[in-house]
């Protein structure tokens, strides 16, 4: 079988699948594991390397807003590959343009297939709906009982790593230029963590909401998780927060309970690993790993090296 893969969190689940063989084309955000950073990339974006996220953010609006997709697919290699499985994402339009032609709609991209490729969308908001999409792949792929097992695992994992719910509330910010709350699973993250959300629910999309709104939800802490970036990355932005004075006032970055996260791998993605996200949130903030904790000296010392 020749699966093309446009969604980072399908490869790794194939991967779990033991399929990686199978995996002959994937988009260019797939990275994990390790095996098939070296799989023809089929896909690329518009948006610039290097940009601030206020750039990325406008750019995105703009591309939304005049209907241009945000992902190129190479609908002449893949049509090289005809594969028989093509996994992507969100609302998938199919028609038939002849007996043997398919025309398909991939990240926006109208794309003219072989008729014998078979796609499968995944939509998955939350945990349980992470799994459904584990299924429906185990389905496409005859490995319906392989996925079964994997999902029981996971369900194991869940309650292992799920704390009791205290009344602490977190604020995991998934952009910080403009700010955007936490959206989809990550709320329930937040609360299998053993916290509240200050603000979504499970399955909800993120929202952009204004310095203000951070002032008055007032969260015990501040965790950044903004969508692509690693732990490095975010630690590095945690230095807007301490200097945006329209919310360095509230407790929470007065007391310097604020933390970063390789969102890029444990919170973007709709993989298992958002569990593992759990195990890092939880670590943070009740078990205090200085792993991911930002204090304010971090980038006083910086500034003061960097001047030097």
């Amino acid at each position: 079988m020749k699966i093309v893969s446009l969604l980072p969190s399908a490869s790794e689940i194939i991967c779990d699948m033991g399929l990686s063989n199978y995996l002959y084309a994937v988009s260019h955000e797939c990275d994990y594991p390790d095996l098939i950073r070296g799989i023809k990339k089929v896909t690329s974006s518009i948006i610039p390397n290097n940009l601030n996220q206020s750039s990325i953010d406008k750019l995105v609006k703009k591309a939304v807003k005049n209907d241009i997709p945000l992902y190129k697919v190479d609908n002449d290699e893949i049509l090289k590959i005809n594969p028989d499985l093509i996994i992507t994402q969100g609302l998938c339009d199919v028609c038939s343009i002849s007996e043997n032609v398919i025309q398909a709609t991939l990240k926006n991209n109208l794309c003219t297939l072989k008729s014998k490729t078979k796609i499968i969308s995944l939509n998955g908001t939350t945990f349980d709906e992470i799994c459904s999409d584990i299924l429906m792949i185990g389905i496409a792929v005859n490995k319906e009982e392989t996925a079964k097992k994997i999902i029981a695992q996971a369900k194991l994992k869940k309650k292992q790593v799920t704390r009791k719910r205290t009344n602490k509330t977190v604020l995991l910010l998934e952009w910080i230029d403009p700010y955007f709350t936490p959206g989809h699973w990550i709320p329930e993250q937040i609360e299998m963590a053993g916290f509240l959300s200050c603000i979504g629910n499970k399955g909800e999309k993120s929202i952009e909401i204004t310095p203000k709104d951070i002032a008055d939800l007032n969260p015990d802490f501040i965790g950044i998780i903004c969508c692509g970036y690693n732990l490095e990355e975010n630690k590095s932005f945690a230095e807007n927060i301490y200097l945006d004075e329209r919310i360095n006032h509230i407790e929470a970055i007065q007391k310097q309970r604020v933390y970063a996260f390789d969102s890029n791998s444990y919170f973007s993605r709709p993989s298992l690993r958002v569990l593992d996200g759990v195990i890092q949130l939880s670590n943070a903030i009740s078990d205090t790993n200085p792993k991911f904790h930002c204090k304010k000296s971090d980038f006083i010392n910086n500034r003061k090296l960097s001047s030097c």
